[in-house]
């Protein structure tokens, strides 16, 4: 016949629960207080990734409608995402483009959306945020793209160039054009395609003039 001692299984209850709670302070994250509010998760460590896996991007949105803050911080593992509302911050990230660096999202899609392999990895890993001085291929990288896209003769170019090649398609508009008056087009799809090809003119007009600049 089975016999238990009454109270044990209490007693284990609070001893998970305050071991959980030990290592969760000792061995958990820990917050600098100039960061933006932490929005904690019912499920700890992974509740914001399944909030992700399962409302995708607008879980974002849920999350700033739930909690109308300028900016908050999520716990994601042992990575952390902060989420920017206020257009005033957005304004202040973007003036600090020194200290905020975009690059480490760019291993990570690169290694995913190009199927990069470990030798193109390094390469592209190699001192990513130039705190070893100005060589590596995402600082030379950054610095065609600064220095083309700056204030200039070359923005000025590329800026006419994608002009001249969008207004063929706003010509284009009045050739099927008849007496009962011009076809009907979805104008989404035709400014999403208008802006796409014409951008995509100025750009590849000017990887050339990149790459001749020594940045092959």
């Amino acid at each position: 016949m089975d016999q238990t001692v009454p109270g044990v299984a209490p007693v284990c209850i609070a001893f998970i629960i305050a071991l959980f709670l030990s290592v969760n302070y000792f061995l958990g994250p820990k917050y600098d207080p100039r960061e933006p509010p932490v929005i904690h998760q019912k499920f700890p460590y992974v509740g914001h990734i399944i909030g992700l896996l399962q409302y995708g991007l607008r879980y974002f949105e849920i999350l700033s409608a739930k909690h109308p803050l300028p900016a908050f911080t999520l716990q994601t593992l042992s990575k952390r995402t902060y989420v920017v509302n206020s257009p005033d911050l957005v304004s202040a990230v973007q003036k600090n483009a020194k200290i905020l660096s975009f690059n480490p999202f760019i291993s990570f899609v690169s290694s995913r959306i190009f199927d990069a392999d470990e030798r193109a990895m390094a390469a592209i890993n190699e001192n990513i945020d130039g705190e070893q001085g100005h060589w590596g291929l995402m600082p030379e990288i950054g610095r065609g793209i600064h220095n083309t896209l700056a204030p200039g003769a070359s923005l000025d170019w590329m800026t006419k160039t994608m002009l001249t090649k969008y207004m063929e398609f706003v010509d284009s508009l009045g050739a099927g054009k008849t007496d009962t008056g011009a076809p009907e087009l979805d104008l989404y799809k035709w400014v999403r395609k208008a802006f796409t090809v014409s951008s995509t003119e100025a750009v590849s007009k000017v990887i050339p003039s990149m790459l001749n600049n020594g940045l092959d």
